[in-house]
């Protein structure tokens, strides 16, 4: 057997939220199983109302617990609902369009255990062609909402300081281990006495920056969140900005952007930029999602 724990308190527990990804999901739970396959782990998932056919095919898998939900929760939620069906001492956050190489899960907890202040750790995340997505990262400011990691101005400027600080640039390209401030739940293990301490994740995010704030309490409660780029996964990443994508993701992300900086950064309202920086993100989601409509009309994917 496997031997993915270090001992007796410390189970695993992987955590996959889709919906309508029927070959993603598929792809990715094939790769977990083929890397953790004979060990002493609970894989649950969550449907959240797929009309592809992801369900049905996800009843093929008699060693996952499956959940099916007739509408789209969002990923809060429905995260929140198969935390407390967990039993693990540990919880693998992953995106449906995620592939795991082998011995990647047991390297990541390995580390995970040495340390008893470390809550969280996620390994180097990289694209279909190989690019870096540069997922363990800074906590956010005003100005990331120009140097984030999909603006324009990252992209045409990618060696700009701020953007390399704020993504961390440098360390992600190295294979030493780095703290940071937040990852990503694309791919994250999470130890589960920190997510206890931090509180419930935030149900008033749908999908984008949930993770943003769950690991600003996270350190707001004294635990490190690493990041072990010697250990690499796949994520397919169907959101990118360069693609058609759904007009309520793009309105998610910015009402997402919205509340994280009320929360952490708008002294309840009363700090004049945050009504600044909401004006700002009202036009940017506008321009979004013009943009989103010319290319469904060109029909370019």
């Amino acid at each position: 057997m496997n031997q993915v724990c270090l001992d007796q308190t410390c189970q695993l527990s992987i955590l996959i939220v889709t919906c309508n990804r029927r070959e993603d999901v598929s792809r990715c739970l094939d790769s977990v199983m083929a890397a953790l396959p004979d060990s002493m782990v609970e894989i649950l998932v969550l449907d959240n109302g797929s009309t592809d056919g992801t369900a049905e095919m996800l009843c093929g898998y008699p060693k996952i617990q499956l959940t099916c939900r007739a509408d789209n929760l969002g990923l809060a939620r429905a995260l929140t609902e198969i935390i407390g069906q967990a039993k693990g001492q540990w919880l693998l956050f992953l995106d449906s369009d995620t592939i795991v190489p082998k011995k990647s899960i047991e390297r990541l907890l390995e580390f995970g255990v040495q340390q008893k202040r470390i809550g969280a750790v996620a390994p180097r995340v990289r694209d279909m062609n190989g690019a870096v997505q540069l997922t363990a990262r800074n906590f956010p400011g005003a100005i990331h909402g120009l140097f984030g990691r999909q603006t324009l101005l990252s992209r045409l400027w990618p060696g700009n300081p701020i953007t390399r600080k704020f993504l961390k640039v440098q360390n992600q390209k190295n294979n030493q281990p780095f703290r940071c401030d937040w990852i990503a739940f694309a791919a994250a293990l999470v130890r589960r006495k920190a997510l206890e301490d931090a509180g419930a994740l935030d149900p008033g995010f749908f999908v984008y920056w949930v993770d943003a704030d769950f690991f600003r309490r996270v350190a707001n409660t004294g635990w490190e969140v690493w990041c072990c780029p010697d250990v690499e996964i796949t994520h397919m990443e169907h959101n990118r900005s360069s693609k058609v994508r759904h007009p309520r993701a793009i309105r998610d992300f910015h009402y997402g952007a919205f509340r994280y900086f009320y929360k952490h950064h708008g002294w309840r309202g009363f700090n004049p930029l945050l009504w600044v920086a909401g004006a700002a993100l009202i036009i940017r989601a506008s321009l979004q999602l013009t943009v989103n409509q010319w290319r469904i009309l060109r029909g370019k994917a």
